[in-house]
């Protein structure tokens, strides 16, 4: 199979968050698969994503909209790991799950949106676009890294994924 690099860079920034957490591991997380240099490249991303999601808040709620365009066109372009990643990490990030995949494109088509509306000058739709954003950080964590975020348990337990 064949993965764009813009792709399979853009999941890292999903797949990073599952290492954002200190919490005590119940059960193996989905990218034990993934090589230690893989993974920090992961943690690395977590890092530069959590870097960019305070600032992007507080843009998005003070309007000031050239900085959410930029914030989340970084987010989109998933920073560093577009120019990191090998050929052999990319083999590995393919043989992730189809729905933690799709949960990637996902967050990121929302990243995209978000710098779209940041250039429009849209602060609604920018609000709503930030909100998707949490949204999907919220059930990657809760469907794929629940052992890490424990906090999300009861979400995952009463079956509500949003409001």
């Amino acid at each position: 199979m064949n993965v764009p690099v813009e792709r399979l860079a853009a999941l890292f920034g999903v797949l990073v968050a599952l290492f954002a957490s200190t919490a005590a591991n119940s059960a193996p997380p989905v990218t034990e698969q993934l090589s230690a240099a893989t993974r920090q490249l992961l943690i690395e991303e977590m890092q530069s994503l959590a870097t960019a999601m305070g600032p992007l808040h507080t843009a998005v709620v003070v309007g000031d909209h050239g900085t959410v365009a930029e914030q989340a066109r970084r987010i989109h372009d998933s920073f560093i790991l577009k120019r990191k990643l090998s050929r052999e990490q990319r083999t590995e990030i393919t043989a992730l799950t189809p729905s933690f995949l799709e949960s990637d494109r996902r967050f990121h088509a929302l990243a995209a949106g978000l710098a779209q509306a940041g250039s429009q000058r849209n602060s609604a739709l920018q609000r709503f676009y930030f909100g998707e954003m949490s949204r999907a950080c919220v059930s990657c964590h809760r469907d794929f890294a629940l052992e890490r975020f424990p906090g999300l348990r009861e979400t995952a337990d009463a079956g509500t994924h949003s409001h």
